[in-house]
């Protein structure tokens, strides 16, 4: 009886953790790799909770902030090539605390704004908070 009981218990509290994985991923935007890959051209933007992904695909040929701003809110000083991101989604980089909302392409930090970036085929496109 006792090896019956704690059989369930075991069960019941690895279904519990799969149901809270499943919302907490709904929650933050976090989506299974898998169907990363598969958009192929994607932007993710990561704000210190949680990571939001965005099919980017449509936007190959244009900029970085075309995207960006088609797929979240987001505040700039400047304009075009000149655009410097500095909130996005409502969260701004605290420039007390040496924040900037860093643009990343494939992994690499951009050499160029977002007004200047051109997304590729392919491209993995990711803005995250970063100090200084």
């Amino acid at each position: 009886m006792k090896k019956i009981l704690i059989l369930l218990l075991a069960a019941s509290t690895i279904l519990l953790c799969v149901v809270i994985l499943k919302q907490n991923s709904k929650k933050f935007g976090v989506v299974n790799p898998k169907s990363v890959q598969e958009i192929k051209t994607s932007l993710s933007i990561n704000d210190g909770s949680g990571v939001k992904f965005f099919d980017a695909s449509s936007f190959v040929g244009e900029t970085a902030l075309a995207a960006t701003q088609t797929d979240a809110k987001v505040v700039t000083n400047g304009t075009g090539v000149n655009a410097f991101v500095t909130s996005i989604n409502g969260r701004t980089a605290d420039h007390k605390k040496h924040e900037f909302w860093e643009l990343d392409a494939n992994g690499t930090e951009t050499q160029v704004g977002a007004g200047s970036y051109i997304i590729k085929k392919g491209d993995l496109i990711e803005w995250k908070l970063n100090t200084y």
